[in-house]
């Protein structure tokens, strides 16, 4: 930046406070596994290279802008890779940005954004397991969120035309609501809400969210169908090891069907990892997988290489009550940047 008729020493000392003033950061996590794919249901098993076996590759660019007074100005904009095939997306239908676009503005009295936002309730189960943000070796993400595995929840991890409002944390407590217009005609039935209340102090973190989607993936008509969710989910650290738990119920109100999801899983420190087990299981009733059981467990082990770079490799097994049972093999690397 140049300030014409400042001498050099002044102009210097202005840049560097404007870019004190500001900052602006590319991140994202890439993450490759190889091996043998399966699942319950889902066909003949295959062998394979793909992207996101801990955690859905994504690159992005997020920033500031201090406002003054404790104020500050943000952005994120965020889009999923797919590793094996070089192209955007976790589907051919995503969008560019499809993980976060948004503004706000963030100070004393909380964080305001308005875009495209990751869900709260996606944030919630990620929280509440030992295998984070997994949708494909997770078990408690495949049942929920991956289609392959019956989805029980609807709508999408992040979500259009968002308002979303995150409090301050106090004793440990932070609520963070959203809600996403549906952008048709007034009277039409377009729009989602949800709200997730967190509490995270010491060993604990504990979560609540409902929420309402009436538009989103997995929906049957846009305007006529519904769906409610209820989330419970909890860790505690033991030292040795961390415990967790959740429990979800899934309500479609005009379909009528239900689905309910219990899962149980611990980390535990073993030399410069973890090794991580899960076991998720879910009961539907009614549309679309009438009077069903769903069972998958997940061995793995998380191998440091430092702190942003790390080997993994994840045993899953998954049975659906009326279909065989799937067995998936994975070896995979994960580095964040």
């Amino acid at each position: 930046m140049k300030y014409p008729g400042i001498p050099a020493a002044l102009a210097l000392l202005l840049s560097g406070a404007a870019s004190a003033q500001s900052s602006v950061q590319m991140y994202g996590v890439l993450d490759m596994w190889a091996g043998r794919s399966e699942t319950s249901a889902g066909g003949p098993a295959s062998s394979v290279v793909n992207s996101g076996g801990l955690q859905t590759s994504y690159w992005g660019f997020g920033g500031a802008e201090d406002l003054g007074a404790g104020l500050k100005a943000i952005f994120a904009v965020e889009g999923y890779l797919l590793l094996d095939t070089g192209t955007g997306g976790r589907t051919t239908t995503d969008a560019l940005f499809a993980r976060n676009a948004y503004l706000g503005l963030q100070g004393a009295a909380g964080e305001l954004k308005i875009g495209r936002v990751l869900n709260p309730l996606f944030v919630a189960t990620a929280q509440s397991n030992p295998f984070g943000g997994s949708i494909r070796l997770g078990p408690l993400l495949a049942q929920v969120w991956s289609v392959p595995m019956g989805r029980t929840v609807y709508g999408d991890t992040s979500w259009d035309n968002a308002i979303a409002y995150t409090t301050p944390v106090a004793g440990g407590v932070k609520l963070a609501t959203i809600i996403g217009l549906g952008e048709t005609s007034f009277g039409t039935r377009t729009n989602n809400v949800g709200a997730t209340a967190t509490y995270e102090q010491g060993p604990w973190m504990a979560t609540l969210t409902a929420q309402r989607v009436r538009v989103g993936p997995g929906l049957a008509t846009v305007g006529e169908s519904e769906q409610r969710t209820y989330f419970a989910g909890a860790s505690y650290n033991l030292g040795l090891a961390k415990l967790f738990a959740s429990w979800n119920t899934a309500i479609n109100q005009v379909e009528r069907g239900k689905g309910k999801t219990a899962q149980a899983g611990v980390a535990v420190p073993a030399g410069p990892g973890s090794i991580l087990l899960s076991w998720a299981q879910t009961r539907s009733s009614g549309a679309p997988l009438a009077d069903t059981r769903r069972d998958t467990g997940a061995l793995g082990y998380q191998y440091a290489l430092s702190k942003r770079t790390e080997l993994y490799a994840v045993f899953q097994n998954d049975k659906l009550s009326s279909a065989s049972l799937g067995k998936t093999y994975a070896v995979g690397m994960r580095l964040r940047y």
